[in-house]
């Protein structure tokens, strides 16, 4: 996403984060199969990048679960994290808004800054890019 990234280095007051996760084990399989384009760049921090291949309920619902945390019938709970960032190119702007918005209208996070710019793409032509970040309440 090119050198304009946002850093947050302070925690969010009113919770603790704990533990370091380990995402790709962590949130494998929790949503009944499906599948999210998801990183870790910090602990407690998850990167969801969102597109238009999947409908707006599947991130919304990614969403949710990334912040009240899953649990399976003979697994382990998933911890819920701290920081969530959602990005989306173009015209996947609108479904990491969504998202965004139904998971603070929930109550389960608040959207801490909304971050918009216009990256170079290796076809030469520049796309509309959003980060939303989400700090858990």
């Amino acid at each position: 996403f090119g050198s304009s990234r946002l850093k947050i280095k302070a925690k969010p007051r009113g919770f603790a984060c704990t533990g370091t996760f380990a995402l790709a084990r962590r949130f494998e399989g929790a949503m009944a199969g499906d599948d999210v384009v998801t990183e870790e760049s910090a602990p407690g921090t998850i990167d969801m990048k969102v597109t238009t291949k999947k409908p707006i309920s599947f991130y919304v619902r990614s969403a949710k679960s990334f912040f009240t945390g899953v649990e399976k019938e003979g697994e382990e709970k998933k911890e819920p994290c701290c920081i969530l960032n959602i990005s989306g190119l173009g015209e996947a702007i609108n479904t990491a808004v969504a998202a965004a918005v139904a998971v603070e209208s929930e109550g389960l996070a608040v959207i801490k800054s909304i971050e918009t710019s216009y990256p170079d793409m290796t076809s030469g032509r520049g796309c509309a890019r959003i980060l939303i970040t989400l700090w858990h309440k």
